[in-house]
């Protein structure tokens, strides 16, 4: 009998593997060998997989991950992180009112398990009352961390339960807006998440200071800040005839206290900008292209697994 430690991983007589692979793979009984073999066959255009009959395509468990991590397999367009923040904070929502009660059970849920995962309550048995006292008391050295908001959301999911069975409709209302409140508290203070929002204030951070400091003196970069308005308000065409003439452009507006080099500097960067906005249109576009083509992919893959399917189901005579 052959155990887990000498399977044979690749066939011998077709050298294909033998067990499924941990990447989005198809399978099919070999010509060659008889057996169940499991390979990966590219498209021709170079992209996706080529599916022919008879075989079957399998998406390794886990494989596909939509995360703020820039680890992750996934990587997200401007709308796709749209998306993935709308599943954050909308997620399993209660589709209808008689699904609240079940919707805040799940949030209790998740507050429970947010705080049996602290480090912060390493030692605590939350189940006897003593240690959970004990845990209230530490959490509230820390009422900005993520354990004292999801132990607050526990409470609120609590308390709007106990609200709404009583028919106390203006606690219910305040309970049902708190817990909505917290909850949010738990995600955006969740490490990655905060992590990558931190990160994305300090880069900010950064482009304003270079900004700043392209500026000579304070007093000039106020001064830019104020003409910012003007040079938006001039076309591409005047600002291209302006930069090119390399005659004076302070005269042209009524300035005289900021260097032409400065003057003429920002002109350029105005109108880099015609060209920095039509980029982004083309990139809008072929996002949203990137997501119907996307989207038709599935859809076209969607109806070949059951077509598949269908087709299996009457070579076994269930259809």
């Amino acid at each position: 009998m052959m155990t887990s430690t000498n399977i044979e991983r690749y066939c011998a007589q077709c050298g294909r593997s033998l067990i499924p692979l941990d990447v989005p793979h198809l399978s099919a009984e070999c010509t060659d060998c008889g057996k169940t073999v499991h390979f990966v066959r590219t498209a021709p255009d170079g992209t996706g997989i080529q599916i022919e009959k008879g075989e079957r395509f399998t998406i390794p468990a886990g494989f596909i991950q939509i995360s703020l991590d820039p680890a992750s397999r996934g990587k997200l367009f401007r709308p796709g992180l749209s998306f993935l923040l709308k599943q954050f904070f909308v997620g399993n929502y209660p589709k209808e009112p008689r699904d609240f009660l079940s919707f805040t059970k799940i949030l209790n849920d998740e507050a429970d398990t947010i705080l049996k995962s602290s480090e912060r309550l390493e030692g605590f048995d939350l189940e006897k009352e003593v240690d959970a006292i004990a845990a209230i008391e530490k959490l509230k050295e820390d009422k900005e961390s993520r354990d004292w908001h999801a132990m607050t959301m526990g409470a609120f999911s609590q308390s709007v339960t106990e609200a709404i069975e009583k028919k106390e409709a203006l606690s219910a209302a305040w309970s049902g807006y708190m817990l909505g409140t917290v909850r949010g508290l738990t995600i955006v203070t969740e490490p990655l998440f905060e992590q990558t929002l931190w990160r994305g204030y300090l880069a900010n951070q950064v482009v304003y200071e270079a900004a700043a400091a392209a500026s000579q003196t304070p007093g000039e970069a106020e001064a830019i800040k104020r003409l910012e308005p003007l040079f938006r308000k001039l076309d591409e065409a005047t600002l291209h005839t302006w930069v090119e003439s390399k005659l004076p452009i302070g005269p042209r507006i009524g300035v005289k206290g900021l260097p032409e080099e400065i003057l003429s500097a920002l002109a350029k960067w105005h109108l880099a900008s015609f060209q920095r906005e039509r980029e982004q249109v083309i990139r809008n576009a072929s996002e949203r292209r990137a997501n119907w083509e996307l989207r038709l992919k599935w859809m076209t893959f969607g109806l070949a697994v059951a077509g598949a399917i269908f087709s299996g189901l009457k070579l076994v005579g269930l259809a």
